[in-house]
């Protein structure tokens, strides 16, 4: 399956006006050899997720400044990128748009991109709270990022492909205000920011790794909507506030909240967030650049009002996560089957039941057994005897 969304296509817009931090050689590296360690330590991409299926995405690049010329550069870097509308900022826009206008053709939902931020700023703490540190954040409101039926909201159908999550590289997501996580899969390597899951402020992934098709997945069981209701980014903190959305935690300022998907597609530079594989075609297109206005120095997320057009509803069949749907095979055929035969049922890649079979049988959820040329998938308890016919299924 073709990836939707390849970060490191975009990037190389992005390359030549971003700048490289406490460094005055005249050699420098080929974007394609500029890598995010060097350029930055870490890197975080944040989704903020609506009821009203819009989501606020941000990128977030952190780099630590060692010393007074390091923090000097950066403090001149800085000036210029709050009060100057650069090619960097006109080159993240461009391509947001150009992303949603790909998403929006490839899932035949409606997605636009607006409602565009940016800050870089000095942070006493970091991500890491051990040092001083030159914050770049760049954000945008993506509509149409999720789906939903009743009081459920979901998102994932746009990661088509999978998702690759690169070194020092972290995808953050949070609910909005009045809505809370139903399901987050993969399961294996997240992290929570709560006891349960249910009662989580956030949900982490950290790279480097690769996600299987349609993931990360994450669902929300979100309040009802009234058809006049809006939707607004707190900019006075909250607990579901995630950093440099107006909130506190890093800094009294911070607009943030970012689009990660495929925009930061800063290849090789700071911050990669790749969907390996596919191609978006060039995307350097004559495409105007929208006039969303970015934030100065003091800048706060906006609060942004989204009439959102109806979606269609949604069957609960599609609300089913991949792992989901295959347990749901696997009961209604006496609880094992071939994995061939998965394959057919589901209409996925060969490559990609494979993968998430790996994941499934990892995390516990299944059992596979090599019998002969076939591999036999069981639920628990339905595992066929090791000398026993491999199964007529």
């Amino acid at each position: 399956m073709r990836r939707l969304l390849a970060v490191g296509l975009i990037t190389v817009l992005l390359i030549a006006s971003f700048p490289t931090f406490g460094t005055a050689q005249s050699n420098a590296p080929t974007p394609q050899k500029i890598t995010t360690s060097q350029e930055f330590d870490d890197v975080e991409f944040h989704i903020l997720v609506h009821s009203d299926s819009t989501a606020r995405w941000t990128f977030r690049y952190e780099k630590n400044l060692e010393t007074q010329q390091e923090r000097k550069q950066f403090e001149e870097f800085a000036q210029n990128f709050n009060s100057s509308d650069t090619e960097l900022y006109k080159n993240f826009r461009e391509n947001a748009v150009e992303l949603t206008s790909t998403a929006n053709n490839r899932t035949k939902r409606k997605m636009t991109a607006g409602n565009f931020s940016k800050r870089a700023f000095i942070n006493q703490a970091g991500l890491t709270g051990d040092t001083t540190r030159g914050v770049v954040e760049m954000s945008f409101r993506w509509s149409g990022f999720a789906y939903g039926s009743g009081n459920t909201t979901v998102f994932g159908d746009v990661f088509q492909g999978g998702l690759y999550l690169g070194d020092n590289q972290k995808l953050v997501v949070y609910p909005a205000d009045g809505m809370s996580f139903k399901s987050a899969q993969p399961a294996k390597g997240r992290s929570i920011a709560g006891d349960t899951l249910a009662e989580s402020d956030s949900v982490s992934w950290s790279g480097p790794r690769e996600f299987n098709d349609q993931r990360p997945m994450v669902k929300f069981s979100s309040p009802p909507q009234s058809s006049s209701s809006t939707s607004t980014t707190s900019t006075t903190g909250g607990a579901n506030v995630p950093p440099g959305s107006g909130g506190e935690r890093f800094g009294s300022n911070s607009p943030m909240m970012f689009f990660i998907a495929a925009l930061v597609v800063l290849i090789g530079l700071a911050a990669v967030f790749a969907w390996r594989q596919g191609s978006l075609g060039s995307l350097s297109s004559g495409r105007s650049t929208p006039s969303g206005g970015g934030g100065g120095p003091g800048g706060s997320a906006a609060t942004e009002s989204t009439t959102g057009s109806a979606e269609p509803a949604v069957s609960d069949e599609e609300l089913l996560t991949d792992e989901a749907r295959v347990k749901k095979l696997l009961r209604e055929n006496g609880g094992r089957m071939k994995q061939v035969n998965i394959v057919d049922e589901t209409g996925w890649s060969k490559s990609k039941v494979s993968m998430l079979l790996s994941e499934m049988e990892e995390d516990g959820e299944i059992s596979k057994l090599r019998v002969g040329r076939e591999n036999i998938i069981s639920l628990d308890g339905h595992e066929p005897d090791a000398a026993g016919s491999p199964l007529d299924r």
